[in-house]
């Protein structure tokens, strides 16, 4: 009827991060299936070719041609003389670039846990595991399931093979699938990383968002960071398998379901929040993305103050607590790395100003950026940073959306734990 499917006009809308990759979505009998729809569309959405593969049970729940609507590719619900299992994830020439299995039930993570390959998304795991090809494992069932201790058993076997299977958020007594955006994130992080988790069984805290300092009850001193640098990066080290505690201060967008929270407002508070998780178990490294102010009233108003007389309103202002000149001193074992935020510098002016930052807290990376540039810094979707180590080696992320950059300092990060 046509040679290209209408749902393929969606490729691409949003980016082209995932451009060029082939990603075999597995559907299993969890009513979570209902998610299906726009994980698959997410994904094309930012490039990707999504081919569904379906258990009988999934099929109880959504149909197969919801899936082929949504994707513009056929449905696998059972395997045929067409060995489809091999022709996604084989010896081939174009085989899937990752498997994504979402959601996963207790049923098949068993199954893939015991070498069990007897239903379609089982044996596309089991070839695909074979071949060497990424696989994502998304748990969704009831909470009773998830804490069954042969199920975790069952997980911690595939985390420790070298299958991650993603730890999902419990609430109303239900483990459950993240969202859409959260999944696409962990498969550009884990495609960027072959499939490797670096990070695994490493304690990371990352600081993000903007602190606030009052003037009074009501008004603060504050900037326009938005959070998202720092969740970014939060989402992807949970990917490469880190246990994440995310120091978030006030922020525009919504941290990642796969990580802890500690919320803050001031830099006083951030600085008591960094402390106090590092202090009570060893942290393997600290990334202080956030956007710590760097004055506060010298003597905050008890109350509002009024307008009504229309004079002018002088405030002294003194420091902030450096939150990153404490870490080294206190927390000689932890990695830090630090970020550092100019405007209206030259590439050079940059780099210096930022190594010469780097030196005084002692960080093993600093991460850079001018944000007078179109489309870098704050309130942006986007970034641009410079990564320099502590040798003076350093590298230039270009402007690319920001879990895109998340993904290029963990690299850098990663490259030389």
């Amino acid at each position: 009827m046509f040679e290209t499917h209408p749902s393929q006009d969606i490729l691409e809308t949003i980016g082209t991060q995932l451009s060029g990759k082939k990603i075999a979505l597995g559907i299993c009998g969890s009513v979570a299936a209902v998610r299906c729809v726009d994980i698959a569309r997410l994904l094309m959405r930012h490039g990707a070719q999504v081919i569904p593969v379906m258990t009988r049970a999934a099929c109880d729940l959504i149909s197969p041609e919801l899936m082929e609507w949504a994707t513009g590719h056929p449905s696998v619900v059972r395997l045929t003389g067409a060995i489809e299992h091999v022709a996604l994830a084989g010896n081939v020439p174009e085989p899937c670039d990752l498997v994504l299995i979402a959601p996963a039930t207790a049923n098949t993570i068993g199954k893939i846990a015991a070498g069990i390959d007897d239903t379609t998304v089982t044996t596309l795991v089991t070839t695909a595991l074979g071949q060497g090809i990424p696989t994502l494992i998304v748990p969704a069932m009831h909470e009773p399931m998830y804490r069954h201790p042969i199920v975790r058993r069952n997980i911690q076997q595939l985390n420790e093979a070298g299958v991650p299977v993603f730890v999902p958020p419990v609430s109303e007594g239900k483990a459950k699938i993240p969202s859409p955006e959260t999944v696409v994130a962990m498969v550009r992080t884990l495609l960027a990383f072959g499939g490797r988790q670096p990070l695994r069984g490493q304690r990371v805290v990352i600081t993000a968002g903007r602190t606030v300092e009052y003037l009074d009850p009501i008004r603060v001193i504050s900037n326009n960071s938005s959070g998202r640098m720092g969740t970014a990066l939060a989402a992807a080290a949970a990917a490469l398998g880190a246990e994440v505690t995310l120091i978030l201060g006030k922020a525009s967008v919504q941290p990642p379901e796969t990580v802890a929270v500690q919320h803050c407002s001031t830099a006083a508070e951030m600085q008591e929040a960094v402390h106090a998780v590092c202090a009570a178990n060893p942290v393997h490294l600290l990334i202080a993305a956030a956007a710590v102010g760097d004055w506060q009233a010298a003597e905050p108003a008890v109350a509002k103050v009024s307008t009504r007389s229309k004079q002018p309103y002088r405030v002294e202002l003194k420091p902030t607590p450096k939150i990153i000149d404490g870490i080294k001193a206190a927390f000689p074992q932890t990695r830090l790395v630090a970020f550092r935020a100019q405007s209206g510098l030259t590439a050079q002016e940059l780099y210096d100003d930022a190594f010469s930052r780097l030196q005084k807290a002692g960080a093993e990376m600093i991460v850079a950026n001018d944000v007078s540039q179109p489309g870098v810094g704050f309130e942006t979707t986007t970034n641009a940073v410079t990564v320099i180590h502590a040798s003076g080696e350093k590298r230039d992320l270009p402007l690319d959306d920001k879990p895109g950059i998340a993904i290029g300092i963990l690299q850098e990060i990663c490259a030389v734990s």
